[in-house]
């Protein structure tokens, strides 16, 4: 539906385990090979314990002895956590001001994690950070930013903060990736971003493929009123929305509680990502209707990428859906749409008597 709104809006060691395993220099070939060694696990990961301490044998350790050594320590890499590991640990608990007891916990996690980070300069959001999302902050933040930045994924100050910004350009990310779409950066969001080819927003003229491509990477996320207007300066793509002006039947209104898009938040995605063109900076329905990139043209006139808006004119307008062309299973006339509250963006049968625009660059 329409909103009625203004329109405003962790740490790479930078060595692969082999190459720490050969230069840290109480390291010896007489010690465990690399291919005995538990392959590194996060230390803040849900799969490691919520203590280390002596006597664990893991990936975990492996990441510990790693980061440890970064900030100083000279161990050897094995994943075993030992005398050697231990010592390390009490020594780097009493310089940080950390109880000195040779068990890593939440505290001494995040102290390692941070002065490693510091040390080394650079971040490797597999290896050294675990899962992130709204709330975490430093260096496994500012990696992820810069590198949903470089996927176009959102326009986002690299702050080491993750908020709103940067929960909605990781749902673009996820989207765009056939991930499930929650803003959690874990496992799989991790090897896509490293895994994957960036390329440029499209420009030039519309294809109208990509635009409807777009659209459905969506499908699944919430209708929330309000979502996908930058109204916390997130840009186009899922966001919280707002209860200003909310008068749907589910109550208490939970727009500003629930990450999604409305109607125009989809098409304004759509054409964003499939297209580079940002429709009315986030604007409702009427407002788009008025953008420089709209022409009006006739029912019969619509070809897939057109747009339907719902209302009493032409430029006073309450709602809008996105022509997905024939089914060529069905046979019948589909689209994408946002409909409301308590239902999700869906590919549905195009329902007519609206005002038709097509977009064009």
């Amino acid at each position: 539906m329409n909103t009625l709104l203004p329109t405003r809006r962790r740490l790479s060691l930078g060595l692969a385990l082999a190459s720490v395993l050969t230069g840290v220099g109480a390291f010896t070939a007489s010690a465990a090979s690399a291919a005995t060694v538990p392959a590194p696990i996060p230390i803040t990961s849900p799969s490691c314990p919520a203590n280390l301490r002596l006597g664990e044998a893991d990936g975990c350790v492996t990441q510990l002895q790693l980061e440890l050594n970064q900030t100083g320590a000279h161990l050897a890499v094995d994943g075993q956590f030992g005398s050697g590991t231990d010592t390390a640990v009490r020594d780097f608990q009493a310089a940080h001001s950390l109880d000195v007891d040779g068990i890593v916990g939440r505290a001494t996690k995040a102290a390692i994690d941070t002065a490693a980070a510091a040390a080394s300069g650079t971040v490797d959001l597999r290896t050294q950070c675990g899962d992130l999302q709204k709330g975490a902050t430093g260096a496994c933040t500012k990696t992820l930013q810069s590198m949903l930045n470089t996927f176009n994924a959102g326009r986002l100050t690299v702050d080491g903060q993750f908020g709103p910004a940067t929960d909605t350009a990781v749902r673009n990310f996820q989207a765009a990736h056939a991930l499930t779409i929650d803003g959690i950066v874990g496992t799989a969001v991790k090897n896509a971003l490293y895994g994957s080819k960036p390329t440029p927003l499209p420009s030039g003229p519309i294809d109208s493929t990509k635009v409807l491509n777009a659209a459905k990477s969506y499908l699944g996320v919430p209708y929330v009123w309000g979502g996908g207007h930058s109204l916390r300066g997130e840009g186009p793509g899922p966001s919280l929305g707002t209860c200003d002006g909310y008068t749907g039947s589910i109550q208490p209104c939970p727009a500003d509680t629930t990450v999604g898009m409305d109607c125009s938040g989809l098409v304004r995605a759509a054409f964003w990502f499939g297209a580079g063109i940002d429709l009315a900076n986030g604007g409702d329905t009427s407002e788009q209707t008025l953008d420089k990139h709209l022409t009006p043209i006739t029912e019969a006139q619509r070809r897939p990428g057109d747009v339907e808006y719902f209302g009493s004119a032409a430029h006073n307008t309450v709602h809008v859906v996105l022509y997905a062309g024939t089914d060529p299973a069905t046979g019948a006339d589909m689209m994408y749409e946002a409909k409301e509250t308590g239902t999700n963006v869906h590919y549905v049968g195009l329902r007519t008597g609206g005002y038709w625009y097509r977009v064009t660059a």
